[in-house]
């Protein structure tokens, strides 16, 4: 799906994660029966797309910011979705108990890009936590993904290729396997703007 059906609202391009999100969707390829569960999603695009495309699964999408997860509501509902997609608020750094431990086959994260310092904040509050680690950080969302996951479970993560240096170090520091990566590129030619990793938990 190239596309989700509908225009998305200004707040969801804004945080939205573009190119970035579609590859994340396109990662999951998911049984029927099985439960995921996406962390920090935003307006639900990508959750929503995931369900779409898996027609015999449940999705729960985890966002902490309130405002996103009322359009991610109402867009689950246009595209009827909304029987099979939770819209959960809460913290990756402290899951609801809606969310149960070892009770998810997938989850799916595009976390923020950026630590803090490695750039300028946007000045929209809700597009800079998009964007930078604000709260969580890279490890926190690592940390909840493993929590989750049952055993053998997959993990799949769209991050900048530049931060592929510190994630063996987070995925073995809460059991999570060596990462299976592919590098995303505009053009052949072109350096890689973004990574794609796929682990299990042990």
């Amino acid at each position: 799906m190239n596309g989700l059906p509908g225009v998305l609202p200004g707040l969801c391009r804004r945080v939205g994660g573009g190119v970035e999100g579609r590859l994340l969707a396109g990662m999951v390829r998911a049984r029927i029966g099985e439960r995921l569960a996406e962390l920090g999603s935003g307006c639900g695009e990508v959750a929503i797309r995931v369900a779409l495309g898996h027609p015999g699964i449940l999705v729960d999408a985890l966002e902490f910011q309130e405002p996103l997860n009322r359009v991610a509501r109402r867009l689950s509902q246009a595209h009827g979705v909304a029987d099979r997609l939770r819209i959960l608020d809460g913290d990756v750094r402290s899951p609801p108990a809606t969310m149960t431990q070892g009770g998810y086959a997938q989850v799916f994260c595009n976390p923020p890009f950026f630590p803090v310092g490695a750039g300028r904040l946007p000045p929209d509050p809700q597009r800079a936590a998009a964007r930078f680690e604000l709260t969580a950080t890279l490890a926190d969302f690592c940390r909840c993904a493993a929590w989750l996951l049952s055993p053998g479970g997959r993990l799949h993560l769209v991050l900048r290729p530049e931060r592929l240096a510190e994630l063996p170090a987070i995925l073995n520091a809460h059991g999570l396997g060596p990462p299976r990566v592919e590098l995303a590129r505009a053009r052949p030619e072109c350096l890689p703007f973004a990574a794609l990793i796929t682990t299990r938990k042990a």
